[in-house]
């Protein structure tokens, strides 16, 4: 299984550590794609505001907040809860409460309704 693979499902659970590594790597991935592709566009175009450049950005922020929601749904499987409850990380100040405490919570021991023990694989 590749890297976008693992990232890009809602599929089985991924433990805290896996989530921790993966959420960071999602972030500092969008953030440069982001910022390398629209300084080019900038460069091409000479324009930092036009419209080249914010659709590149778009294009760049809406796949890494696609992939972090993916793996915020793996967690929750983990901790055996909804993955719908990844919405909550949308809410201002609860949200980075929330995704913290993704990054804390212990999952659920042996098997569950979503699969496996991430630890035992």
């Amino acid at each position: 299984m590749n890297i976008f693979q693992t990232i890009f499902t809602t599929k089985g659970r991924i433990n805290r550590g896996r989530f921790f590594k993966f959420y960071i790597l999602v972030t500092l991935m969008g953030a440069t794609a982001t910022f390398v592709t629209s300084c080019m566009a900038t460069l091409l175009t000479g324009d930092p505001n036009g419209t080249l450049v914010k659709m590149i950005t778009i294009t760049w922020a809406v796949l890494a907040t696609a992939g972090a929601c993916m793996l915020m749904v793996r967690r929750l499987h983990d901790l055996n809860k909804n993955g719908a409850f990844f919405l909550v990380s949308f809410i201002p100040v609860v949200g980075l409460i929330f995704i913290v405490y993704l990054f804390f919570a212990e999952g659920q021991v042996g098997w569950n309704q979503y699969g496996a023990d991430p630890l035992t694989e």
